[in-house]
Order: structure tokens, then sequence, then C-alpha cells
């Protein structure tokens, strides 16, 4: 924590701090508006739990990523009931997958390849996601209109993660001039949209909205920062 100091004396002081820690965790300039008001809220809460276990940050991402791995494997299965966990399971991945970072800072235990590793899982997770919901459509329309469509969203979530770095980056400097708002669309978008599709059994118009707009989203990058 960047300078953090607070004096500690008592239990209600340690109470204080704690609470202090947790509120800080909560303002990461790069979140995106699910992570925001929904996934970071719930993440520091099972943070504080976390952080005092013999656990590293590593192996929180890693444990994020296959509980995705096993949400696809339940969209693949076939069946309401099996869509319905798998969404819930995806989401709540999503949500785990705040909390290495919130414990890597807690511990001081944040690296550039903790980072790395991270993101190198989530790029697999997105992948085992929308490829679970494809299988879930194909094995009941066997349509190759369908595998274009999977295929589109899962190539639009690719670019969306290989643009996000030099976007957030510049986007943080222009909004720091007073020159451009932020808007962030990132994983937890994608992810809350797959969480909601499955819910709702409504996954073909869930892959086109993801295929669509994490495309459109990625070209509006572009031209944006060559602006």
């Amino acid at each position: 924590m960047n300078g953090f100091w607070l004096d500690v004396d008592d239990p209600a002081d340690f109470k204080r701090a704690e609470q202090v820690l947790l509120n800080r965790l909560r303002d990461k300039p790069n979140d995106g508006p699910i992570s925001r008001y929904v996934n970071r809220p719930i993440s520091v809460l099972f943070s504080r739990h976390l952080v005092k276990l013999d656990i590293t940050p590593n192996q929180i991402s890693l444990f994020s990523f296959l509980l995705s791995v096993l949400a696809a494997g339940l969209f693949a299965l076939g069946g309401y009931l099996a869509l319905v966990l798998g969404g819930v399971l995806a989401q709540f991945a999503s949500i785990i997958d705040g909390s290495d970072g919130e414990v890597a800072r807690l511990k001081y235990q944040s690296s550039d390849f903790g980072g790395w590793f991270d993101a190198v899982l989530d790029r697999y997770a997105d992948a085992f996601l929308l490829f679970g919901l494809t299988w879930h459509l194909i094995a009941k329309e066997g349509s190759g209109l369908v595998l274009f469509i999977g295929f589109m969203a899962i190539i639009g979530s690719f670019m969306l993660s290989y643009t996000a770095d030099k976007y957030d980056n510049m986007m943080h400097k222009l909004i720091k001039a007073g020159t451009k708002s932020g808007l962030r669309m990132g994983r937890d978008v994608r992810v809350f949209l797959i969480f909601l599709g499955a819910v709702t059994n409504l996954i073909l118009p869930t892959l086109v909205l993801i295929a669509v707009v994490m495309n459109l989203e990625t070209l509006r990058r572009v031209v944006v920062a060559r602006d």
C-alpha cells in the first residue's frame, strides 16, 4: 500500500486500519463497471479472510482458472441446470479473480510475474468459457454459423485483452489531463454477460452480443488511440 501509515494502539484502531486497507482495495482505476460495482465489493470480503491463510496470490489465480474450466465443462454437458450452475460458477470465478491482486497488495507480494501469470490464465479461462457455450449450442443445433459466432466471440475476447494495457495507460494519461472521460469494457463485462446468458438460457444472443461488442470495442480503441 504505497505511502500508507496508520497508528494502531488498541483493537479499535486495528479494526479501523483494517477497514481503511480494505477500502483502498476497492479503488482500482482500471476496473470496469461490473468489477467496480459488483465484483470488487464481494472480492474484498473474501480477501479479508484469504489474507490470513497460507496461500499465495498465484494459487488464488490458479483456483479461479480451475473454476472457469469447471464452468466450461458444465456448459458443454448440456441441459439447463448444468448451464445455470456453469454461469454462476463462471461469475464466482470472476469475483475470485479479483482477490489474487488484492491479497498480493495486502501481503506485499505483488510482482510482474504474478500479474502476467494471472493474465495468461484469464485468456485461457475466456477461451474455455466461450468454447463451452459454443459447444453447448453446437450439440443442440449443429450449425456452422454457431461455430463462426463462437470463433468471433473468442477472437473479440482475445483482441480486447491484447489492446487493454496500452489503451489503459493511454486513457489514464488523458483522463488525468482532463481531455477524456474513461469507459472500461473488459473481462468483467464479458463474464457477466456469460453469466446472464446462461441463467436466462439465451446462449446464441449472448455469443452474438459478445462477438459484436468485443470486436467493436477493439475497433473503438484503435480509433481513440489514433485520435
